[in-house]
Protein backbone atom coordinates (compact mmCIF):
# COMPACT_ATOMS: atom_id res chain seq x y z
CA UNK A 1 0.00 0.00 0.00
CA UNK A 2 1.33 3.67 -1.01
CA UNK A 3 1.72 6.26 1.56
CA UNK A 4 -0.50 9.08 -0.51
CA UNK A 5 -2.72 8.38 -3.22
CA UNK A 6 -2.99 12.14 -5.01
CA UNK A 7 -6.85 12.03 -6.51
CA UNK A 8 -7.04 14.80 -9.45
CA UNK A 9 -10.57 15.54 -11.21
CA UNK A 10 -10.37 16.00 -15.04
CA UNK A 11 -12.88 17.76 -17.02
CA UNK A 12 -11.58 19.18 -20.33
CA UNK A 13 -8.76 20.82 -19.15
CA UNK A 14 -6.00 19.10 -21.17
CA UNK A 15 -3.86 22.56 -21.69
CA UNK A 16 -3.05 22.05 -17.99
CA UNK A 17 -2.96 18.55 -17.56
CA UNK A 18 0.14 17.96 -18.34
CA UNK A 19 1.89 20.55 -15.47
CA UNK A 20 -0.38 18.95 -13.17
CA UNK A 21 0.37 15.51 -13.49
CA UNK A 22 4.11 16.02 -13.98
CA UNK A 23 4.11 17.60 -10.83
CA UNK A 24 2.45 14.78 -8.66
CA UNK A 25 4.76 12.14 -10.67
CA UNK A 26 7.95 13.79 -9.82
CA UNK A 27 7.34 13.79 -6.10
CA UNK A 28 10.31 13.18 -4.10
CA UNK A 29 8.60 11.06 -2.26
CA UNK A 30 7.78 8.01 -4.95
CA UNK A 31 5.81 5.87 -2.73
CA UNK A 32 2.38 7.34 -3.82
CA UNK A 33 -0.53 6.29 -6.04
CA UNK A 34 -1.96 8.64 -8.28
CA UNK A 35 -6.17 8.59 -9.38
CA UNK A 36 -7.13 10.43 -12.87
CA UNK A 37 -10.89 10.69 -12.45
CA UNK A 38 -11.50 11.36 -16.24
CA UNK A 39 -15.42 12.83 -15.53
CA UNK A 40 -16.76 12.62 -18.93
CA UNK A 41 -14.02 14.62 -20.43
CA UNK A 42 -15.66 15.86 -24.23
CA UNK A 43 -12.67 17.32 -25.52
CA UNK A 44 -11.41 14.27 -26.86
CA UNK A 45 -7.90 14.51 -26.01
CA UNK A 46 -8.14 14.32 -21.67
CA UNK A 47 -9.04 10.81 -22.21
CA UNK A 48 -6.25 9.49 -23.73
CA UNK A 49 -3.79 11.74 -21.84
CA UNK A 50 -4.95 9.69 -18.72
CA UNK A 51 -4.60 6.38 -20.44
CA UNK A 52 -1.08 7.47 -21.71
CA UNK A 53 -0.09 8.31 -18.41
CA UNK A 54 -1.00 5.17 -16.74
CA UNK A 55 0.81 3.20 -19.72
CA UNK A 56 3.89 4.65 -18.97
CA UNK A 57 3.79 4.75 -15.12
CA UNK A 58 2.37 2.15 -12.95
CA UNK A 59 1.46 4.16 -10.00
CA UNK A 60 -1.05 6.09 -12.18
CA UNK A 61 -4.76 4.62 -12.36
CA UNK A 62 -7.47 5.94 -14.33
CA UNK A 63 -11.19 5.94 -13.82
CA UNK A 64 -13.37 7.60 -16.83
CA UNK A 65 -17.02 8.19 -15.78
CA UNK A 66 -20.18 9.83 -16.79
CA UNK A 67 -19.96 13.65 -15.90
CA UNK A 68 -20.98 14.40 -12.97
CA UNK A 69 -19.29 17.33 -11.41
CA UNK A 70 -16.11 17.96 -9.83
CA UNK A 71 -17.49 16.88 -6.82
CA UNK A 72 -18.85 13.50 -7.72
CA UNK A 73 -15.21 13.04 -9.53
CA UNK A 74 -13.29 13.51 -6.50
CA UNK A 75 -15.62 11.50 -4.14
CA UNK A 76 -15.46 8.62 -6.79
CA UNK A 77 -11.32 8.81 -6.51
CA UNK A 78 -11.35 8.82 -2.93
CA UNK A 79 -13.82 5.32 -2.50
CA UNK A 80 -10.86 3.59 -5.17
CA UNK A 81 -7.71 5.46 -3.17
CA UNK A 82 -5.78 2.70 -1.13
CA UNK A 83 -3.59 5.07 0.62
CA UNK A 84 -4.27 5.82 4.48
CA UNK A 85 -3.81 9.57 3.35
CA UNK A 86 -5.77 11.50 0.46
CA UNK A 87 -4.19 14.86 -1.73
CA UNK A 88 -6.51 16.24 -3.98
CA UNK A 89 -5.39 18.03 -6.80
CA UNK A 90 -7.25 20.08 -9.27
CA UNK A 91 -6.24 19.50 -12.65
CA UNK A 92 -5.38 22.81 -13.98
CA UNK A 93 -3.02 23.18 -10.50
CA UNK A 94 0.42 22.06 -10.00
CA UNK A 95 2.33 21.65 -6.62
CA UNK A 96 6.43 21.41 -6.08
CA UNK A 97 7.81 18.19 -5.85
CA UNK A 98 8.74 17.98 -2.09
CA UNK A 99 4.87 18.55 -1.10
CA UNK A 100 4.07 15.05 -0.50
CA UNK A 101 7.25 13.94 1.28
CA UNK A 102 7.37 17.27 3.33
CA UNK A 103 3.63 17.01 4.50
CA UNK A 104 4.36 13.13 4.97
CA UNK A 105 6.68 13.87 7.68
CA UNK A 106 4.22 15.82 9.64
CA UNK A 107 1.71 12.48 10.16
CA UNK A 108 1.73 10.02 13.36
CA UNK A 109 0.93 6.85 12.83
CA UNK A 110 -1.56 6.99 15.92
CA UNK A 111 -3.87 9.56 14.04
CA UNK A 112 -3.27 7.90 10.56
CA UNK A 113 -7.39 7.93 10.54
CA UNK A 114 -8.20 10.62 11.76
CA UNK A 115 -5.76 13.73 10.95
CA UNK A 116 -5.56 16.71 8.70
CA UNK A 117 -2.23 18.13 7.17
CA UNK A 118 -3.05 21.38 6.18
CA UNK A 119 -0.48 23.73 4.04
CA UNK A 120 -0.80 27.18 2.38
CA UNK A 121 -0.80 27.56 -1.19
CA UNK A 122 0.72 30.27 -4.02
CA UNK A 123 -2.50 31.81 -6.28
CA UNK A 124 -1.04 32.03 -9.57
CA UNK A 125 -3.14 34.40 -12.29
CA UNK A 126 -1.25 35.66 -15.09
CA UNK A 127 2.49 36.71 -13.89
CA UNK A 128 1.24 37.61 -10.61
CA UNK A 129 2.06 35.52 -7.70
CA UNK A 130 0.38 35.72 -4.21
CA UNK A 131 1.13 33.82 -1.01
CA UNK A 132 -2.13 32.82 1.21
CA UNK A 133 -1.57 31.83 4.35
CA UNK A 134 -3.66 30.26 7.16
CA UNK A 135 -4.39 32.39 10.50
CA UNK A 136 -4.28 29.67 12.53
CA UNK A 137 -0.62 29.94 13.62
CA UNK A 138 1.78 26.87 12.55
CA UNK A 139 1.67 23.92 14.85
CA UNK A 140 -0.16 20.73 15.79
CA UNK A 141 -3.97 20.80 17.51
CA UNK A 142 -5.56 18.06 19.41
CA UNK A 143 -9.14 17.67 19.91
CA UNK A 144 -9.26 19.96 23.11
CA UNK A 145 -8.05 22.53 20.92
CA UNK A 146 -10.00 21.72 17.55
CA UNK A 147 -13.12 21.83 19.83
CA UNK A 148 -12.36 26.01 19.98
CA UNK A 149 -11.46 26.66 16.96
CA UNK A 150 -14.45 24.98 15.11
CA UNK A 151 -16.46 27.29 16.98
CA UNK A 152 -14.55 29.86 14.41
CA UNK A 153 -13.97 27.68 10.79
CA UNK A 154 -16.35 30.14 9.21
CA UNK A 155 -17.73 33.45 9.14
CA UNK A 156 -14.23 35.24 8.81
CA UNK A 157 -12.99 37.44 6.19
CA UNK A 158 -9.71 34.82 6.33
CA UNK A 159 -10.66 31.77 8.08
CA UNK A 160 -8.17 30.06 10.51
CA UNK A 161 -7.78 26.98 8.40
CA UNK A 162 -8.33 27.20 4.28
CA UNK A 163 -11.49 24.76 4.00
CA UNK A 164 -10.20 23.49 0.30
CA UNK A 165 -9.88 20.06 0.42
CA UNK A 166 -6.63 20.70 -1.77
CA UNK A 167 -3.12 21.62 0.07
CA UNK A 168 -3.64 18.80 2.23
CA UNK A 169 -3.21 15.37 3.34
CA UNK A 170 -6.41 14.20 4.77
CA UNK A 171 -6.82 10.30 6.59
CA UNK A 172 -9.50 8.78 4.57
CA UNK A 173 -11.01 7.30 6.86
CA UNK A 174 -12.29 10.35 8.15
CA UNK A 175 -13.29 11.63 4.66
CA UNK A 176 -14.87 8.62 3.67
CA UNK A 177 -16.51 8.53 6.95
CA UNK A 178 -18.27 12.63 6.48
CA UNK A 179 -19.07 12.00 2.86
CA UNK A 180 -22.78 11.96 3.89
CA UNK A 181 -22.52 15.47 4.61
CA UNK A 182 -21.91 16.39 0.68
CA UNK A 183 -24.47 17.88 -1.73
CA UNK A 184 -23.86 17.38 -5.16
CA UNK A 185 -26.05 20.11 -5.83
CA UNK A 186 -23.49 22.52 -4.33
CA UNK A 187 -21.56 24.58 -6.38
CA UNK A 188 -19.88 27.24 -4.92
CA UNK A 189 -17.90 26.50 -1.51
CA UNK A 190 -18.39 22.25 -2.26
CA UNK A 191 -15.22 22.21 -0.67
CA UNK A 192 -16.33 23.61 2.71
CA UNK A 193 -18.88 20.90 2.23
CA UNK A 194 -16.23 17.91 2.96
CA UNK A 195 -13.95 19.93 4.68
CA UNK A 196 -15.74 21.23 7.40
CA UNK A 197 -17.23 17.98 9.03
CA UNK A 198 -13.52 16.62 8.44
CA UNK A 199 -12.24 19.38 10.65
CA UNK A 200 -14.88 18.69 13.18
CA UNK A 201 -14.14 15.27 13.98
CA UNK A 202 -10.67 15.27 13.06
CA UNK A 203 -8.05 14.07 16.56
CA UNK A 204 -5.18 15.83 15.30
CA UNK A 205 -4.39 18.81 12.82
CA UNK A 206 -1.40 20.01 11.80
CA UNK A 207 -0.59 23.56 10.30
CA UNK A 208 2.30 23.79 8.31
CA UNK A 209 5.04 26.41 8.59
CA UNK A 210 5.60 28.55 5.59
CA UNK A 211 4.46 25.18 2.80
CA UNK A 212 3.52 27.01 0.01
CA UNK A 213 3.98 23.75 -2.04
CA UNK A 214 0.28 24.40 -3.77
CA UNK A 215 -0.03 26.17 -6.81
CA UNK A 216 -3.56 27.24 -7.28
CA UNK A 217 -4.22 28.95 -10.93
CA UNK A 218 -6.73 31.76 -11.01
CA UNK A 219 -7.86 31.48 -14.34
CA UNK A 220 -9.55 34.91 -15.01
CA UNK A 221 -11.75 35.22 -17.49
CA UNK A 222 -14.14 32.07 -15.87
CA UNK A 223 -14.01 34.51 -12.25
CA UNK A 224 -14.37 37.79 -13.77
CA UNK A 225 -16.80 37.71 -16.47
CA UNK A 226 -18.78 34.77 -16.52
CA UNK A 227 -22.02 35.78 -14.31
CA UNK A 228 -23.63 32.67 -12.35
CA UNK A 229 -27.69 33.61 -11.67
CA UNK A 230 -27.58 31.00 -9.43
CA UNK A 231 -25.55 32.27 -6.83
CA UNK A 232 -27.78 33.01 -4.27
CA UNK A 233 -29.22 29.99 -4.69
CA UNK A 234 -27.06 27.87 -4.12
CA UNK A 235 -25.27 30.52 -0.84
CA UNK A 236 -29.01 29.34 0.24
CA UNK A 237 -28.43 25.87 0.22
CA UNK A 238 -24.58 25.89 1.15
CA UNK A 239 -26.04 27.89 3.99
CA UNK A 240 -28.65 25.38 5.17
CA UNK A 241 -26.50 22.35 4.40
CA UNK A 242 -23.29 23.98 6.79
CA UNK A 243 -25.67 24.51 9.48
CA UNK A 244 -27.03 20.98 9.51
CA UNK A 245 -23.44 19.54 9.64
CA UNK A 246 -22.17 21.96 12.37
CA UNK A 247 -25.18 20.92 14.65
CA UNK A 248 -24.60 17.13 13.99
CA UNK A 249 -21.33 18.08 14.98
CA UNK A 250 -22.53 19.55 17.88
CA UNK A 251 -20.27 22.61 17.74
CA UNK A 252 -21.59 25.88 19.73
CA UNK A 253 -22.37 28.94 19.08
CA UNK A 254 -22.96 27.18 15.16
CA UNK A 255 -25.91 29.54 14.66
CA UNK A 256 -24.03 32.89 15.25
CA UNK A 257 -20.90 31.21 13.35
CA UNK A 258 -23.03 30.94 10.22
CA UNK A 259 -24.96 34.25 10.24
CA UNK A 260 -21.25 35.62 10.01
CA UNK A 261 -20.59 33.16 7.07
CA UNK A 262 -23.53 33.94 5.44
CA UNK A 263 -22.43 37.80 5.29
CA UNK A 264 -19.41 37.07 4.22
CA UNK A 265 -20.74 34.88 1.08
CA UNK A 266 -22.91 38.03 0.63
CA UNK A 267 -19.83 40.07 -0.77
CA UNK A 268 -19.41 37.16 -3.25
CA UNK A 269 -23.14 37.29 -4.29
CA UNK A 270 -22.77 41.05 -4.63
CA UNK A 271 -19.43 41.14 -6.73
CA UNK A 272 -20.81 38.59 -9.23
CA UNK A 273 -23.99 41.11 -9.33
CA UNK A 274 -21.82 43.77 -10.09
CA UNK A 275 -20.06 41.93 -12.67
CA UNK A 276 -23.88 41.09 -14.84
CA UNK A 277 -23.48 41.95 -18.37
CA UNK A 278 -26.89 42.96 -17.82
CA UNK A 279 -27.86 47.17 -17.05
CA UNK A 280 -30.27 47.06 -14.65
CA UNK A 281 -27.72 46.53 -11.58
CA UNK A 282 -29.13 48.71 -9.40
CA UNK A 283 -32.60 47.34 -9.39
CA UNK A 284 -31.04 43.37 -9.01
CA UNK A 285 -28.44 44.56 -5.95
CA UNK A 286 -31.66 46.02 -4.86
CA UNK A 287 -34.41 43.47 -4.99
CA UNK A 288 -31.34 41.04 -3.32
CA UNK A 289 -30.16 43.39 -0.45
CA UNK A 290 -33.93 44.70 0.74
CA UNK A 291 -35.61 41.34 0.69
CA UNK A 292 -36.36 41.11 4.51
CA UNK A 293 -34.60 38.05 5.56
CA UNK A 294 -31.26 39.30 3.72
CA UNK A 295 -32.03 42.58 4.93
CA UNK A 296 -32.79 41.55 9.07
CA UNK A 297 -29.34 39.11 8.38
CA UNK A 298 -27.61 42.26 7.32
CA UNK A 299 -28.24 44.54 9.85
CA UNK A 300 -28.36 42.28 13.13
CA UNK A 301 -25.26 40.68 11.70
CA UNK A 302 -21.76 42.40 12.85
CA UNK A 303 -18.76 41.02 10.93
CA UNK A 304 -14.74 42.28 10.60
CA UNK A 305 -13.72 43.16 7.57
CA UNK A 306 -10.27 44.65 6.54
CA UNK A 307 -9.83 44.74 3.01
CA UNK A 308 -10.61 48.10 0.53
CA UNK A 309 -12.23 46.10 -1.43
CA UNK A 310 -14.73 43.99 1.00
CA UNK A 311 -15.22 47.18 2.98
CA UNK A 312 -16.41 48.91 -0.18
CA UNK A 313 -18.95 45.69 -0.97
CA UNK A 314 -19.85 45.67 2.57
CA UNK A 315 -20.81 49.03 2.98
CA UNK A 316 -22.55 48.27 -0.50
CA UNK A 317 -24.74 45.65 0.82
CA UNK A 318 -26.02 47.97 4.13
CA UNK A 319 -26.26 51.04 1.66
CA UNK A 320 -28.00 49.53 -1.59
CA UNK A 321 -28.84 52.31 -2.41
CA UNK A 322 -28.73 53.61 -6.82
CA UNK A 323 -25.61 56.24 -6.05
CA UNK A 324 -23.60 53.53 -3.73
CA UNK A 325 -24.53 50.66 -6.13
CA UNK A 326 -22.74 53.00 -9.59
CA UNK A 327 -20.02 53.67 -7.74
CA UNK A 328 -18.80 50.25 -6.14
CA UNK A 329 -19.44 49.05 -9.70
CA UNK A 330 -17.07 51.19 -11.09
CA UNK A 331 -14.65 50.58 -8.74
CA UNK A 332 -15.16 46.60 -9.03
CA UNK A 333 -15.19 47.14 -12.91
CA UNK A 334 -11.97 49.01 -12.83
CA UNK A 335 -9.99 46.70 -10.44
CA UNK A 336 -11.00 43.55 -12.74
CA UNK A 337 -9.95 45.02 -15.86
CA UNK A 338 -6.43 46.15 -14.37
CA UNK A 339 -6.09 42.85 -12.82
CA UNK A 340 -7.06 40.73 -15.76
Amino acid sequence: MSKISFIIPIYNTSKYLDKCVESVLNQTLSDIEIILVDDGSTDGICPKMCDDYAAKDSRVRVIHKENGGLMSAWICGSKAATSNYLSFVDSDDWVDVEMAESLYALTDSSFATSEIISSNYIVEKNNERRKETQTLKPGVYFRQDLDKICEGLLGAEIRPVTMSRCMKLISKELLLNNLKYCNTAISMSEDVNITLPCLCDCQRLVIAEGSYFYHYRLVGESIVHNYNPKLLPNLELTDKTFREILADKKVDGYEAQMDREFIIMLLVILKNELRCPDKDTAARVKKIFLRPDIRKKVTSTKVDVTSKANKLLYYCIKHPNPVVVAVTKAIITAYDRKTN
